[in-house]
């Protein structure tokens, strides 16, 4: 599942540009539209139809809660990805992979993503029991004062500051692994991160519907916390949506007032995991990616108000979709595999 052919030989360009009519020997144009269509399939048909079929679940999920929707954000969203897969089609034809690539990839993670988040939205109005207390006491366990380490950070707002900045950067580092793999021409790569994306989003958001949980600032445990509002909007932003969704007072859905519910397991800390890993052979944005997302794995505790379970799950979840994917690509290659080239 996690190996898809990329249409075209892995580049999904035309076949032929040009061509010859074999009646009169008089060259001609040839656009092999087939050859166009299927550079579109990336990152893998399966995929795209996961998308679509999220996206109907949303439709029937919305008219089953009575929800109302306001229209601008999923228009504008819709029309991006519109754009975005007629540039890529154009791209496509005109012989620019990195490009084609670059737009193809745009498409298809605004499209999964927001279908996702609309997905997880819904997932909340169950309004199953919190979890935050197991989760309190599984960090008890582990031997972590999560309290304490939160007043540490009340105490230290430079600290707690540098680690809110790493926090935040989880979302741009998505369009930089888009832009720093099209333009390397590692196009099979960032085609497994789109995957692994996909497949970890989706992990999360099953595994906190049925285990749903505020997060440490909303336990009456952990009062103390950083003064300043950017250190702790991860952790917060979330909390009167989420009441909104239990208490049966939320009834219009916007796209653009999405709030993430998830706290077990943490999507940031795997995201962190497969961001690092997909920009691990970029020279020099790659070590520091390392580094960079390493401290978003740290800061999801204090900016995120992740209890620790949860970044441990969310590191543990990224780390065994990649080895999966690792060991799909060895037996791919291997003595049988296929003549056609897998993609990374």
């Amino acid at each position: 599942m996690l190996l898809e052919q990329d249409g075209a030989a892995g580049v999904g360009l035309p076949s032929a540009a040009a061509g010859t009519d074999r009646t009169t020997d008089r060259p001609h144009l040839a656009l092999d539209v087939s050859g166009i269509t299927a550079g579109l399939a990336a990152p893998g048909r399966r995929f795209w139809a996961l998308a679509a079929a999220v996206a109907a679940l949303d439709g029937l999920g919305i008219v089953w809660a009575g929800l109302r929707v306001e229209p601008t954000g999923f228009l504008a969203a819709f029309g991006a990805v519109a754009a975005l897969l007629a540039a890529a089609l154009l791209c496509s034809a005109l012989r620019e992979p990195k490009l084609r690539a670059m737009a193809l990839a745009s498409a298809y993670l605004i499209a999964v993503t927001t279908a996702l988040a609309v997905l997880h939205v819904l997932a909340a109005l169950p309004a199953l029991p919190l979890a935050d207390d197991a989760l309190a006491r599984i960090e008890v366990i582990l031997g972590f004062d999560g309290p304490a380490y939160l007043a540490f950070l009340a105490e230290h707002p430079d600290l707690a500051r540098g680690l809110a900045l790493a926090y935040h950067s989880s979302g741009p580092q998505i369009g930089l692994v888009v832009i720093a793999l099209s333009a390397c021409g590692r196009t099979a790569r960032l085609w497994a991160f789109a995957r692994l994306f996909t497949l970890a989003l989706a992990a999360c958001i099953l595994v906190s519907s049925l285990l749903p949980a505020a997060g440490t600032y909303a336990a009456a445990a952990a009062q103390s916390r950083p003064a300043g509002e950017m250190e702790t909007i991860g952790a917060l932003w979330h909390l009167d949506a989420l009441r909104a969704l239990r208490d049966g007072s939320f009834h219009t859905l916007a796209l653009s007032e999405i709030r993430g519910l998830v706290t077990f397991p943490s999507f940031h800390a795997s995201l962190a995991v497969l961001t690092g890993w997909a920009l691990m052979p970029v020279p020099v944005i790659g070590p520091l990616a390392l580094l960079l997302n390493g401290a978003i794995v740290v800061a999801a505790i204090g900016a995120g108000g992740h209890y620790l379970p949860d970044v441990m799950a969310g590191a543990a979840l990224a780390f065994a979709l990649v080895s999966a994917h690792l060991a799909a690509r060895r037996r791919a290659s291997g003595p049988r595999a296929s003549p056609v080239r897998a993609t990374v």
